[in-house]
């Protein structure tokens, strides 16, 4: 044999060596590469799922105690809470709810609402402090609000009313 084919015979088993030693060793250290990364991808994803959990609990909580703080339950409606915020301020001011409406659904520049209508009497002073005090609570947007002078025929008098048109967003289109 001359130099020329152990050569080539030398290469060829040095090919065929390096692909046993790729197949054997070297394909499995990269197969258990990937999957460690993998691994620890996965782990971080668990450590940072349980931290937001962490934080989604201390937020639910804090949450649940300004609700219990308003006296509000999940449970209760709009409607129930309005009327709430409402008797909170009849106990304060002497004012008299004549009228509370089903609300309207409307659609409001792509926007989802209701709309409330809400009748009270009182004195002039009494009704803009409450006009006041719903637009402090934050329930909802006045959209407008008219105030109406009326008379009760059977005892000569006139009073004074005012109604409010009440906006409360349900959905964002």
């Amino acid at each position: 044999m001359d130099y020329k084919k152990k050569n080539i015979i030398l290469l060829v088993v040095a090919i065929i060596l390096l692909w046993f030693i790729y197949v054997f060793s070297v394909s499995k250290t990269l197969n258990y590469k990937k999957e460690y990364t993998k691994l620890c991808k996965e782990k971080e994803q668990v450590n940072n799922s349980t931290i937001e959990a962490l934080q989604l609990r201390k937020k639910s909580s804090f949450l649940d105690s300004i609700l219990k703080k308003e006296n509000i339950s999940i449970t209760n409606s709009f409607q129930q809470v309005f009327l709430k915020k409402i008797n909170e301020f009849k106990k304060k001011g002497r004012i008299e709810l004549i009228e509370f409406d089903n609300p309207v659904a409307i659609k409001d520049n792509k926007v989802n609402a209701q709309l409330y209508t809400i009748i009270v009497k009182g004195n002039f002073n009494e009704l803009l402090s409450f006009l006041n005090y719903i637009e402090k609570q934050g329930l909802g947007e006045v959209k407008n609000f008219k105030f109406l002078k009326k008379k009760n025929y059977r005892t000569n008098k006139e009073y004074l009313q005012l109604k409010i048109y009440l906006k409360k967003v349900v959905t964002g289109i």
